[in-house]
């Protein structure tokens, strides 16, 4: 099985995407390749799959490609995946946005936020926000919460779209609520600085804890900082 990527790792092409608030800028923690189950799977699919799990990827990468190439979105967003990461072959960022594209365009929501990532940070495709905004947004309104949660930071940063501060957190809301930590975070102290939501305490630390509980570092030093910052206020 093609799985997710650990949200600790946090590789996450990330770019200078902050959010200004009492705490200082937030840990820019854009998220990058995503890997979903996506629409149903052929059998021949599952073939490459079970060679990708055993790390033959030069054989999955044999089953997927005549797929792809018959326009199946799973396995062009597979091929994708071997040719971004490099796996049974050189790595060719330029290749990955080619099948993503072809995904990307048959509704493929994972491929749709892949090639929003690249347009964002120009890997393998001309540099362009407004690229990688249309891209999120599609993924996004398929219920995808790492493009959710990038859409939401494009809109706080203005960089493809007007900087819209409500926006973006009904973005981060929407992602948090499918327990993206990052998303839990990021609103959380959207609350807490009362930017784009009402200024809410107990709201922002609910939100903070969830995060924490994932096991978020940045979320846990937010809430040491709040529980400083009311001690310091106290008489």
């Amino acid at each position: 099985m093609i799985t997710r990527h650990t949200r600790s790792v946090r590789h996450r092409l990330r770019q200078a995407l902050v959010l200004l608030i009492a705490f200082g800028p937030t840990l820019p923690v854009q998220a990058a390749e995503a890997a979903a189950p996506g629409p149903a799977k052929s059998s021949e699919f599952k073939q490459g799959e079970a060679a990708y799990a055993s790390g033959n990827y030069s054989e999955a990468a044999k089953v997927w490609r005549p797929l792809a190439e018959k326009g199946d979105p799973q396995a062009q967003y597979a091929m994708g995946l071997l040719a971004r990461r490099g796996l049974g072959g050189m790595r060719d960022p330029v290749e990955a946005a080619e099948w993503w594209r072809k995904a990307a365009r048959q509704g493929h929501a994972t491929a749709q936020f892949n090639l929003g990532v690249l347009y964002e940070s120009g890997e393998g495709v001309p540099k362009s926000y407004d690229e990688a905004f249309k891209w999120y947004r599609l993924a996004a309104e398929r219920g995808e919460p790492d493009a959710q949660f990038n859409l939401g930071l494009l809109y706080a940063s203005g960089r493809g779209a007007p900087r819209d501060p409500t926006e973006a957190a009904a973005w981060y809301r929407r992602a948090a609520e499918q327990g993206d930590a990052a998303a839990q975070y990021t609103l959380g102290l959207s609350y807490a600085a009362g930017m784009g939501v009402p200024k809410d305490r107990p709201a922002a630390v609910a939100w903070l804890k969830q995060s924490a509980a994932q096991g978020f570092q940045p979320a846990k030093d937010a809430l040491a900082k709040l529980a400083s910052d009311t001690q310091g206020k106290k008489p």
